[in-house]
């Protein structure tokens, strides 16, 4: 039967590590470009909170020091492998989005690029389609039709669909941090 030290140091480890479960399994469950950046930031403040005192907690009702070491650097890389592990759940969403989409998309912005449709005719159709991305930008050069999956203020990020592998002149949004080609004429963008 378990002390009541090893409960409470178990049940420390537990909540030390419950703030890193609550965001996988948002992650896990949310579709891409719906993440709440506000209830992400909340798990981390308040169970980040929470997660200190479990630890705290564990740290002083564990006897063995090579017990509280081992399971401390465990606990450690857990949190330290969370945004890879973050990252390559989004890149699979994304590109399952594309995978499924990209005839439409391609077929809007085609014809944006040569003049059939507006930006907001396209939007309109998009929206139809209930599909989570909207055209948010067409540079001057109409060789690139950017689509926004999401952001804010000048930090957004999308898929363009370009006719070149170069960069556009401008996305409507910020500075490009980044320009990444998933396949044929599709790209995955960042901007800060």
């Amino acid at each position: 039967m378990n002390s009541p030290r090893q409960i409470i140091a178990k049940s420390g480890l537990l909540l030390f590590l419950s703030p890193g479960l609550i965001f996988l399994i948002i992650e896990f469950t949310n579709k891409l470009g719906q993440s709440n950046p506000f209830i992400i930031a909340m798990v981390f403040i308040y169970g980040g909170l929470a997660g200190l005192v479990g630890f705290i907690a564990f740290l002083i009702a564990d006897k063995g020091l090579k017990k509280k070491l081992i399971l401390s650097i465990l606990a450690v890389g857990f949190y330290v492998a969370l945004l890879p592990v973050t990252w390559g759940i989004n890149s699979i969403r994304e590109k399952i989005y594309l995978s499924n989409y990209d005839e439409i998309l391609e077929k809007v912005a085609n014809q944006i690029l040569t003049d059939q449709i507006t930006i907001e005719e396209a939007n309109q159709i998009l929206q139809k389609k209930n599909l989570i991305v909207h055209v948010s930008y067409v540079p001057e050069e109409k060789k690139h039709v950017l689509f926004l999956i999401s952001g804010m203020i000048d930090n957004c990020y999308g898929f363009a669909y370009s006719l070149t592998d170069d960069e556009p002149s401008w996305n409507g949004c910020g500075d490009l941090t980044s320009w990444k080609k998933i396949k044929k004429h599709w790209f995955k963008w960042t901007t800060t």
